[in-house]
């Protein structure tokens, strides 16, 4: 059919132009409202490809289009009759909008269970609630991993953590203070390098163990400091895996424990010293009890002998075997006066004396000794020296012994022609010094150290650890008598004083006496009188003596020597004697004596008695504790004396006392 032979909508309505413009005008509007909202779909179909019912959508939008084309192509079928194609885009819009009411019907029960918009209001505010929870959790965790990690690094307690192939990953600041690094140059660098050398395969190996046995595991380790210490440390390893097993780090948290290794070196070293200590302590006591009584013994020997070599009926041979035996005994008597030396026991006359004067003094003594294959070389004065107080005596004797050993030493090494030199210096020791010294019976103060010093073959530790036991000696048999050295530990330990050995085999050995600083005194010196007398001339002797031999012995030399004799044979027997009123012009008594008196109660007791009574003590060794308790000024004879000495010294005082009356 053709177009002319349709009639256009605008006649049928009278061609009335306000009809025709409010058709017209109304289906411009729908059309253009209809093509809006189906771009507004057609966008919300591009922006949001996560829509749910994007099908339905999208077929809303044709419809919705096809709908407004339909409203402008009755607009143009006023003036046009295009019933045609009006009524062929209807058929389309019918046919979409069929296709959208099949998939609506199904959606309808998803659209009714969809939430209304108090629900979706509520369901928003929970999911900003659980979000802001969310975000502080996370801001929370960032700040507990902050705090944990300030809490690593500001322990108190030395920690690092490395990977699985040992690199340092992280370290407290105690850990830092421990080792003296700073963070920045240590992390990254392998834990081996802070370890000294052979504790880094020690490291390797047990990382090993632990492995195998998995947990937390100790170990001690050594470990080197920035500043080149060494420090012992306790480390405790902890193994962290992932979820799959694999090692990931390993955590050590490590404890000092050099005070407490030190401490426990210490204690070891003082019990070797106390072991050592009892030893020479329990070896003195019975060496200064044998002496003692030794003594008693030689002192007889040595008056009999010299009352049979005064007998005027002795042939020349009787008067040489005499001699030789009264030599013997002599020989006898230094030896029984080393041991005392040794036991701390030999009576003392200390004095302010110059280390190098008195080492001048034995020069050539000490030249001759060391030969002249050894090189000696001797201190010169100076006046920076300090003073020791010391026995003179004894002091030249230890060095003497000194020298001697110092010279077999440097002959036992065939070395020709070694080297002996002696030094002097000066020390001022605190307690701590004396510590480390190990000299428990030293006191802080100032000392002065005279060392003898050679070259020449060393002891062994075994050696060195005996060198002061009485008797015992490297040197062959006649050669020694291996007192030397216990002679001069005694007399140096009873002078207030110490003894170091330094000694390495093959280079050599170092003995040093440290003694006492002496304070700015002179020693008081009798004057002894113009002519000494050496015989008595009829005074009285009290004679107060235990052991009956030595004073039956006794009381016959000074009878023999002018002098009227009182034995008695204890304190309380004497004192009898005087409170009778027996004339007596000298009191001579032994110090140790049993009965309850000792030799210095006996001489108070008798001082008041007769406050006029001159008094002599004779003594097997030093008394000191006893003898401290006399008031006066001593006088005192060592066992083993000659009757010549005694008579002769007593004579001397009863002259001074004569001459000051």
């Amino acid at each position: 059919m053709n177009l002319p032979d349709l009639t256009p909508l605008g006649q049928c309505l009278g061609w009335r132009p306000a009809l025709l413009w409010l058709q017209a005008m109304s289906d411009i509007i729908i059309a253009l409202a209809y093509a809006a909202i189906s771009a507004v779909l057609v966008i919300i179909l591009l922006r949001r490809r996560d829509f749910i019912f994007r099908p339905v959508l999208a077929l809303a939008a044709a419809f919705i289009l096809t709908c407004g084309v339909t409203h402008l192509l009755s607009m143009l079928s006023i003036w046009m009759p295009i019933f045609w194609a009006e009524g062929m885009l209807k058929a389309v819009t019918a046919a979409l909008a069929a296709m959208v009411a099949l998939m609506l019907w199904p959606l309808l029960p998803h659209a009714m269970n969809s939430p209304s918009r108090e629900q979706l209001r509520l369901l928003t505010a929970q999911l900003q609630a659980q979000a802001a929870e969310h975000d502080a959790s996370t801001r929370h965790l960032n700040e507990s991993k902050q705090r944990l990690r300030r809490l690593y690094a500001r322990t108190p307690a030395a920690l690092h953590a490395t990977d699985r192939d040992g690199t340092l990953v992280a370290v407290s600041d105690r850990w830092l203070e421990l080792f003296g690094y700073h963070r920045s140059d240590v992390l990254g660098r392998h834990i081996r390098d802070f370890y000294v050398p052979e504790q880094g395969a020690l490291g390797d190996d047990h990382l090993s163990v632990l492995q195998a046995a998995g947990g937390i595991r100790s170990a001690e380790r050594r470990i080197w400091r920035g500043d080149g210490e060494i420090r012992d440390v306790e480390a405790t390893y902890e193994l962290e895996r992932d979820k799959f097993g694999r090692l990931e780090r390993i955590l050590v948290a490590l404890n000092d424990i050099t005070p407490r290794k030190r401490a426990e070196s210490a204690l070891r070293a003082s019990e070797e010293r106390l072991r050592q200590s009892q030893k020479m302590e329990a070896v003195g006591q019975l060496t200064g009890g044998i002496a003692h009584d030794f003594n008693n013994l030689l002192t007889t020997v040595m008056g009999s002998l010299e009352m049979l070599s005064r007998q005027s009926g002795l042939d020349a041979r009787g008067q040489r075997l005499a001699n030789n035996a009264l030599a013997g005994a002599q020989r006898a008597a230094r030896l029984t006066s080393q041991l005392l030396s040794f036991s701390r026991r030999q009576r003392l006359s200390p004095e302010p004396l110059a280390p190098a004067d008195v080492v001048t003094g034995i020069r050539d003594l000490l030249l001759r000794t060391a030969g002249e294959q050894i090189r000696l070389d001797l201190p010169t004065p100076n006046p920076a020296q300090w003073h020791v107080m010391a026995d003179r005596n004894q002091l030249e004797v230890a060095l003497l012994n000194l020298v001697i050993n110092a010279r077999d030493a440097v002959q036992g090494a065939r070395l020709g022609a070694g080297s002996i030199m002696l030094r002097c210096a000066n020390y001022t020791f605190g307690q701590a010094d004396i510590d480390a010294l190990g000299q428990d019976q030293m006191r802080p103060g100032d000392y002065a150290g005279i060392a003898v010093i050679d070259s020449g073959q060393g002891m062994t530790p075994d050696v060195l650890s005996r060198a002061f036991e009485p008797f015992f000696t490297t040197k062959p048999v006649g050669a020694g008598t291996g007192l030397g050295l216990s002679q001069t530990y005694g007399f140096v330990t009873q002078s207030g004083g110490a003894i170091r050995i330094d000694s390495t085999p093959g280079l050599g050995t170092t003995v040093e006496l440290l003694l006492p600083r002496a304070p700015a005194l002179q020693p008081l010196r009798l004057p002894a009188p113009e002519t000494p007398r050496t015989e008595g001339r009829g005074e009285t002797v009290l004679l107060v003596e235990d052991d009956p031999l030595l004073r039956s012995t006794v009381a016959e030399g000074l009878r023999g020597r002018g002098y009227k004799v009182i034995e008695a044979p204890d304190g309380r027997t004497a004192l009898a004697a005087l409170n009778r009123g027996t004339s007596v012009d000298f009191l001579f008594t032994d110090v140790m004596m049993p009965g309850g008196l000792n030799g210095v109660a006996v001489a108070r007791a008798a001082r008041g008695l007769r406050a006029d009574l001159k008094i002599m003590f004779a003594t097997g060794y030093s008394d000191r504790q006893v003898l401290a308790e006399w008031p006066e000024q001593l006088d005192l004879v060592q066992k083993p004396y000659s009757l010549e000495t005694l008579a002769s010294r007593i004579a001397t005082r009863l002259q001074q006392a004569a001459t000051a009356s």
